[in-house]
């Protein structure tokens, strides 16, 4: 009988090998490892009451009591329950006169291991071998205490036979299935922690933007992630176990070789940058290397993480190179979006002449020139918000007050989100060309002697005259003025006397009309006057133009100071009146032409007037 319930205890103990399986099915999922951990400790329970040892019929001991007492510590009070009503059941339905003693037995274990879970998750006790055996002692010895319900013929019998084996196989055994299970436990937690710091591992490293490296000493790969494979020189796969020299240029396989020999003799971490040619083009790279603690099969390696910093490195450039661009010789000066005033190189401070103290700061308008009135202002805003530039030529005012003209370009510049951030403003010093330009007009428009308007650009003012007394209703004159016995002094006195008289002619005319009014050469000794803004009324403009004639007649029959040549002269003049009818500026040259040629007919010295 004693071998019987040694071999139950065996079966027991060998069954419950099933409760390992049932740990690594369910991993995390507590709430259904505890439901078949139930399952297979009641199974294991009716599977020991099927080969019990039989002290009479009906009366019946087997290890149940070991197994759901281990339940109870170790698969917890759901899983204790369950097994505890599937051993209940079971026994009830064997029957006999031990039926009853045997349920308070299954509850009593389940109860008493419960406890002992209590105890040690309060550390009132310790998961070792001694703690373990007192609990299967007393367990038992608790078990004993039902059988004393038994019938009296059955009670001798158990304490004569069974008492000694029951608590001495049975305390044992449940000693030795806690630590079984306890194990178990151990390993459980061991596994989960271990899955847990690898999937912390896989998601710490998946989501640095670093790539990693694990090298040994031959400069074989052992490990290889990287967030993004287009920073890879090839794919993980096909580097993943191979040397440095079979997937680099010798050169480059090289100098890494040198780098990880360094970082296993150095002890300390070590940083190098370098370039690559990787799947997803050229990358700048920064790594920092540590020696591993412990031999890969038996060689030292080392773990490589790696940063791009390619754009890091290229942005540096670009400052670089604008810095250098800046402080180029171009005048340059750098606003914020509400155009103050926040850098100005030095080319600027030269063609303005402030000190950048005066400038930073302040607002861009400090510098206008007040040339500009507020609709150019307008339409070069307009333009740099709907293009992001403008380019064009800008007055701009010194510091000691003169004007400079200067082509500028405008650039907007936007953030990611396209707002506006700064503006940078390039100027260039235009003085010179404004002068050319200056020099040729002249040249083009202005007689060269006497600096007069000449034929072309009396033309256009005559044009604009003809178009402003349409407009206003107004009447304008042209008046042909010729210098009487030119020719003579020519002969006479030579070439740069008549030169000197004309300059002379020139400037008295000048002086004897209005601000509005044009005095132009036409060629040789023939000067051209218009009139504007002559009175509404003919007779009134009439007589306007006659009274201005007559003071350019007198102004020309004053005395002549030829560089010691004393010289009197005269002059004859043609008039001619235009309005808003009048629109052929041909018509009006002869007429006033003809006038000035009925004028020298009348005496010389005397004015016509066209059609009178």
């Amino acid at each position: 009988m004693t071998l019987d319930l040694i071999y139950s205890t065996a079966l027991l103990l060998a069954l419950s090998a099933l409760y390992e399986f049932n740990i690594r099915l369910w991993g995390e999922r507590q709430r259904a490892a505890a439901v078949t951990a139930g399952l297979i400790f009641g199974a294991i329970c009716i599977f020991g009451m099927m080969h019990p040892a039989k002290l009479a019929p009906g009366v019946i001991f087997d290890g149940r009591s070991a197994i759901l007492g281990a339940a109870g510590i170790f698969a917890g009070p759901l899983a204790a329950t369950i097994a505890g009503l599937i051993a209940a059941a079971y026994r009830l339905n064997l029957g006999g006169a031990g039926a009853w003693v045997g349920v308070a037995v299954i509850a009593t274990s389940v109860g008493a291991g419960l406890l002992m879970r209590h105890a040690l998750r309060r550390g009132w006790t310790q998961p070792k071998l001694l703690d373990f055996l007192i609990f299967g002692v007393l367990l038992h010895v608790a078990c004993l205490g039902w059988f004393l319900l038994l019938p009296t013929q059955h009670l001798y019998k158990l304490l004569d036979t069974l008492a000694w084996p029951f608590l001495f196989v049975l305390g044992p055994s449940t000693a030795l299935l806690a630590l079984l299970l306890h194990d178990l436990e151990d390993q459980r937690r061991a596994r989960q922690a271990l899955a847990r710091s690898e999937s912390m591992r896989r998601a710490i490293t998946r989501a640095s933007p670093d790539l990693l490296f694990v090298v040994d000493e031959d400069g074989r790969y052992l490990e290889v992630i990287s967030p993004e494979e287009r920073l890879l020189y090839a794919r993980a796969e096909d580097i993943l176990g191979k040397r440095l020299d079979e997937v680099m240029t010798e050169e480059r396989a090289q100098r890494f070789l040198t780098f990880l020999r360094q970082t296993l003799e150095a002890g300390t971490p070590q940083k190098i940058e370098y370039e690559m040619d990787t799947l997803g083009g050229r990358h700048i790279f920064e790594g920092r290397a540590q020696a591993l603690d412990q031999l890969i099969d038996g060689k030292r390696a080392i773990v490589l993480f790696a940063r791009d910093v390619t754009e890091r490195v290229r942005a540096e450039q670009d400052r670089r190179i604008a810095a250098v661009a800046f402080e180029s010789r171009q005048a340059m000066l750098v606003s914020d979006a509400e155009t103050n005033i926040l850098r100005v190189n030095q080319a600027f401070l030269d063609l303005l002449g402030y000190t950048r103290e005066e400038l930073i700061g302040r607002k861009t308008s400090t510098l206008r020139s007040g040339r500009h009135d507020a609709a150019f202002y307008a339409a070069m805003w307009e333009s740099i918000r709907a293009t992001g530039k403008w380019e064009g030529e800008i007055w701009d005012q010194r510091k000691r007050g003169d004007l400079l003209p200067l082509w500028t370009t405008i650039t907007a510049v936007r953030n990611e989100q396209g707002l506006v951030t700064h503006y940078v403003a390039t100027m260039s010093d235009i003085s010179e060309r404004k002068l050319r330009e200056e020099e040729i007009r002249h040249i083009a428009f202005y007689d060269h002697l006497t600096a007069l308007p000449n034929r072309r650009l009396l033309l256009e003012r005559l044009q604009r005259a003809l178009a402003v007394a349409r407009r206003n209703n107004q009447h304008g004159a042209l008046l042909f003025v010729d210098v009487d016995n030119f020719k003579k002094i020519n002969d006479e006195h030579g070439h740069h006397a008549g030169d000197l008289l004309l300059q002379q002619i020139a400037s008295r005319l000048s002086r004897v009309v209005r601000e509005s009014d044009t005095v132009a050469r036409l060629g040789g000794d023939e000067f051209v006057i218009v009139l504007e803004h002559l009175n509404a009324d003919l007779a009134l403009a009439r007589t306007e133009a006659r009274q201005i004639a007559a003071k350019a007649l007198v102004s020309m029959a004053k005395p002549y100071d030829l560089e010691g040549l004393a010289y009197q002269s005269s002059g004859s003049i043609g008039l001619t009146l235009f309005n808003s009818g009048d629109t052929d500026m041909d018509v009006l040259m002869r007429q006033a032409d003809e006038a000035m040629y009925q004028a020298k007919h009348a005496g010389k010295n005397t004015i016509h007037l066209h059609g009178s």
